[in-house]
């Protein structure tokens, strides 16, 4: 016994949609609707599959020069639909084919335990970010030292205030493995100050 489904014939396309919308077309997006209850839509040209928005188009009224849109003969828009795409019925269990709700999926990620805001899937992206995050106190970074003046207000400019560090015009943030360094939190930091 064949589990592909086949393809639906004209007359068997004409008879369903006499039976469901009568001799017109009427509504194009509810006849799609109701198509699209009962059959799969393939375009033959292009990869469409069951899309409304083309399906509708292909069967819609077409504009009168004498007064309103005619609709679409039920004759004229199986034709259409038929030339168009390879149309097949829906199993009768597909209602039952589908869960009712989408399943959760678990992520792994990883996060930097410097700045806590780098955060990534591949734990080798995260490994890289470590060698150069600026909370990383292995790297005597400005952002970890006592003397780093962040320029947070807009009177402050970022700087050095160490008395031996550089003058604000000579300073360029950031400053990796500084000589004067000293940890701004030694508790929490866990780092050794240098001799």
């Amino acid at each position: 016994m064949s589990t592909i489904p086949g393809v639906v014939a004209e007359p068997e396309l004409r008879d369903w949609l006499v039976e469901a919308l009568g001799p017109h077309v009427q509504d194009d997006y509810e006849a799609t609707r109701l198509l699209l209850d009962t059959f799969d839509l393939a375009a033959k040209e292009g990869n469409s599959l069951n899309n409304p928005h083309h399906i509708a188009t292909c069967i819609a009224s077409t504009p009168s020069t004498n007064g309103p849109w005619t609709p679409v003969h039920t004759d004229q828009a199986a034709a259409t639909l038929h030339a168009a795409y390879r149309i097949t019925r829906k199993p009768a269990n597909y209602g039952a084919l589908f869960v009712d709700l989408p399943m959760p999926v678990v992520v792994s990620r990883h996060q930097c335990p410097f700045c806590r805001r780098f955060t990534r899937a591949d734990i080798r992206q995260v490994n890289d970010h470590m060698t150069r995050c600026w909370q990383n106190p292995a790297l005597r970074c400005c952002k970890t030292c006592i003397h780093h003046q962040d320029g947070s207000h807009p009177e402050d400019d970022e700087s050095c205030t160490h008395p031996t560090g550089p003058e604000w015009e000579a300073y360029r943030f950031p400053v990796l493995h500084c000589p004067i360094w000293e940890a701004a939190h030694p508790e929490a930091s866990g780092a050794q100050e240098s001799p």
